[in-house]
C-alpha cells in the first residue's frame, strides 16, 4: 500500500519532477553532487523503491525538492557549508557527532554545519540544499547592522541541530513559499527571477532562523541601539583621528570596531552622508586646511602633506586644491601672514 507522503506535491516542479526506481541509479547520479558515502534502500523496503525529485537554481543556491520512499545512507563532511534539510511530511533521523536528530512536521529542520552525517527516512517529503557558512554570517551581520561583526553571530552556526524554538520555527513556512516561487508558470517571472536575487532572500530568512542572537537584536529597542552605534561610531573617529598619518583600510577599521565592512559602509553613510574611506580623505584635507591656516615655525605644505598620511605631495595639492578651490601654498602663506 502506498504512503500517502507519496501522494503530496513537491515544493516546485512538481510534474517535471524525475522519477527514480533503481537506487544504484540514484546513487550514481547523487554522488556527482555529493560526498555520498553510502546509500540504499531500508531493508524491508527494497522491494518497492520510488524517489522523486527535482532541483533548481537561486543565484548560487541549488535547491532539491523531492519525496523518498525509505532509505538510509551517509554524507561525507563539506567544510565551509551548511546542509539544510526540511521536512515537509513525514520524518528523518540524523546521526552526527554522537548524537541523533530526528525532523518531523512538528520539528521540519535539520541543520549541520559541515560533519559528516549518517541518515535513516521514513517516507519523506522535502527539501535539501547547502548554504556557504561565511555567506550566512556576513548577512547575519549585514542585517544586525552597524557595529555587530560576523565573529559575534557565528556561535549560531557550530553546532548541527534541529530547529525547535516557536520563533525559528515560525519562520520555516516563509522558506518554504519563497523556494516556492521557483515554480512560477509566468513566463515574464521566471525571465526575471535571476534579477530578484531570492538567495539573498532565502540566506536572510535563514539567518533569521538558524540565529537566534540575530532575532534578539532585531528585537531590541531601535532608539537604544541608534544611541549605541553613534557611540561606537564616536569611538571610531577618534581613533582614525589619532592615526591620520597612517594608511587606513576598511581592514584596520573592521579590526578596531568589531564592524563588517558592510556595516561600515552602513554606519558612515547614515551618520556622514559618505563612505568610511570618503570620510578619512574628507578628514585628512581638513585637518592640512586647519594646520596650513595655523603652520609651526618650520611647517612646509610636504610636511603637513606627510603628518596626515599623503607621501604624494603633487596628489594632495591636486586633491585639496580640487575640493578647496585653491592651492595649499596659498593657505600655506595665509596662514603665515596672520600667525602671531
Amino acid at each position: 500500500m502506498a504512503s500517502p507522503v507519496a501522494a503530496l506535491p513537491l515544493v516546485f516542479h512538481d510534474h517535471t519532477a524525475r522519477v527514480d526506481t533503481d537506487p544504484q541509479a540514484l546513487a550514481s547520479r547523487l554522488a556527482q553532487h555529493y560526498d555520498l558515502r553510502e546509500f540504499a534502500p531500508r531493508s524491508a523496503d527494497r522491494g518497492r523503491f520510488l524517489h522523486r525529485s527535482a532541483s533548481a537554481a537561486a543565484g548560487g543556491l541549488t535547491l532539491t525538492c523531492g519525496y523518498t520512499s525509505p532509505i538510509q545512507g551517509a554524507i561525507g563532511e563539506r567544510p565551509g557549508c551548511g546542509a539544510i534539510n526540511l521536512c515537509l511530511a513525514g520524518g528523518a533521523t540524523y546521526a552526527v557527532e554522537g548524537q541523533a536528530l530526528t525532523v518531523d512536521p512538528e520539528r521540519p529542520l535539520y541543520f549541520a554545519p559541515g560533519q559528516e552525517y549518517r541518515y535513516s527516512c521514513d517516507h519523506f517529503n522535502g527539501m535539501a540544499f547547502h548554504v556557504e557558512l561565511a555567506r550566512l554570517k556576513g548577512t547575519a551581520s549585514a542585517m544586525a547592522g552597524p557595529g555587530v561583526a560576523p565573529g559575534r553571530l557565528g556561535a549560531d552556526l557550530q553546532q548541527p541541530r534541529v530547529v525547535q524554538d516557536r520563533d525559528g520555527r515560525s519562520l520555516l513556512p516563509v522558506l518554504q513559499r519563497q523556494a516556492s516561487l521557483l515554480d512560477d508558470g509566468n513566463s515574464l517571472a521566471a525571465t526575471y527571477l535571476p534579477h530578484l536575487q531570492l538567495d539573498d532572500l532565502l540566506y536572510r530568512t535563514l539567518a533569521l532562523i538558524l540565529m537566534p542572537q540575530l532575532r534578539q537584536l532585531l528585537a531590541e529597542d531601535s532608539g537604544r541601539n541608534t544611541i549605541d552605534r553613534r557611540q561606537i561610531i564616536g569611538s571610531l573617529v577618534e581613533w582614525i583621528d589619532a592615526h591620520l598619518e597612517e594608511p587606513l583600510a576598511l581592514s584596520a577599521l573592521e579590526r578596531q570596531s568589531g564592524y563588517s565592512r558592510r556595516s561600515l559602509q552602513l554606519a558612515f553613510q547614515q551618520h556622514y552622508g559618505c563612505g568610511p574611506v570618503q570620510w578619512i580623505r574628507r578628514r585628512r584635507l581638513e585637518k592640512a586646511r586647519q594646520a596650513l591656516l595655523n603652520p609651526g615655525t618650520h611647517d612646509s605644505v610636504s610636511a603637513i602633506a606627510q603628518r596626515f598620511g599623503y607621501r604624494n605631495l603633487s596628489a594632495f595639492s591636486r586633491e585639496f586644491r580640487h575640493h578647496y578651490g585653491q592651492a595649499p601654498s596659498l593657505l600655506l602663506r595665509e596662514g603665515r601672514r596672520f600667525r602671531p
